[in-house]
């Protein structure tokens, strides 16, 4: 007798997967925007004084405890968002003219 076709679920993923890869970038191969500098404020704070005596309170550490150079970094990842939402705004409003 012949072989059981292939479940409809394999079938889909099969496509998908082929669609996928033929209509867009891999998340994991084109990192978004601005994902250097979060990763380097997250490891500044950890690495931060603040974190070590506070017990861990990540979000205090980030806007009342932080150095110069931790603050530096947050300012440039603030700045690089904010340009992102900036963006958007400009040119992607419903503009009626």
């Amino acid at each position: 007798m012949d072989q059981d076709p292939e479940p409809p679920k394999s079938r889909l993923t099969k496509f998908f997967e082929k669609v996928d890869n033929w209509v867009g970038p891999s998340r994991l191969q084109y990192k978004p925007a601005c994902h250097d500098l979060k990763e380097m404020i997250v490891e500044c704070v950890l690495e931060s004084d603040c974190m070590k005596n506070n017990e861990g309170d990540f979000r205090f550490c980030l806007t009342e405890g932080i150095n110069k150079e931790c603050k530096a970094i947050r300012h440039d990842w603030y700045v690089c968002r904010k340009s992102q939402v900036d963006w958007n705004k400009h040119h992607f409003k419903d503009d009626p003219r």
